[in-house]
């Protein structure tokens, strides 16, 4: 009645608007290494990080995967549905860097798959080797000061782009648990990033809504990511805020 528009005429229009936008700006949610993750960015993230309290001065952000709830699909239920989370869903990888910007999301994939899955087809490190370097560094220097480097969950392992916290079979000496529990204390910050999109955009949270073969699912999450990262650079997060890390201007981010 307020827009003069049947149901299904304003969810075509949704429809349209939700994939013109993930179009238009899909780069922004790639690793875009000539402006918001260039090198010299890179610093400046890794430099908050650590002025936060983390016991590293090259972390420049922190990885992990979110599961998006969706409707039983008609085809395909065994590939969707997640067995850790008993449901049906989409999945994302996403990196979150300390200026409250979701600086790099893939996906969706199916509910199924796990987080090392996501990261191996995302080629994410790739791209952090050939563009996460420290500055000043060449082929010489060790591979510990020659890359800044992801945080993410024991899930992910160790390696020179990716760090995560000590784990394994054995007890943890006192400065593992001391490392342990620094990083877990700068990473819970950035969790809030994810309960920002949500609770902004609470369609995300109709699954029974969200059925795969009759609308753009899939979408639906990553455009919520970008006017979520929009929203911020008008008026700073939480994460920026605990952080003391500006976001871009509007200009500077949709480029």
């Amino acid at each position: 009645m307020q827009y003069d528009r049947s149901a299904a005429g304003i969810s075509e229009i949704v429809n349209y608007t939700v994939c013109a936008i993930d179009i238009a700006w899909a780069h922004l949610l790639a690793f875009d290494h000539n402006h918001l993750l260039s090198p010299s960015q890179l610093a400046v993230y890794a430099a908050a990080i650590r002025a936060a309290g983390a016991p590293l001065s090259t972390v420049w952000g922190f990885i992990d995967c979110t599961l998006r709830r969706i409707a039983r699909p008609s085809r395909g239920q065994q590939a969707a549905y997640s067995g850790y989370k008993k449901f049906h869903a989409l999945k994302y990888q996403a990196v979150v860097i300390p200026n409250g910007i979701i600086a790099h999301l893939f996906g969706p994939w199916e509910g199924r798959h796990a987080d090392p899955f996501l990261l191996a087809e995302s080629g994410l490190l790739e791209q952090c080797a050939q563009h996460a370097v420290q500055e000043g560094s060449d082929e010489n220097t060790p591979l510990e000061h020659r890359y800044f480097q992801l945080f993410g969950d024991p899930a992910y392992g160790v390696g020179p782009h990716i760090i995560s916290p000590f784990s394994g079979a054995g007890e943890r000496t006192e400065e593992e648990l001391e490392w342990n529990a620094r990083m877990a204390s700068v990473r819970i910050k950035v969790e809030h990033a994810f309960g920002v999109v949500v609770n902004t955009w609470s369609f995300l949270n109709s699954f029974w809504k969200q059925r795969v073969y009759s609308s753009p699912v899939g979408r639906y999450y990553r455009v919520a990511v970008l006017l979520t990262n929009a929203r911020n650079c008008y008026s700073p997060n939480q994460v920026a805020t605990a952080f003391d890390c500006p976001p871009p201007t509007i200009d500077e981010y949709f480029y």
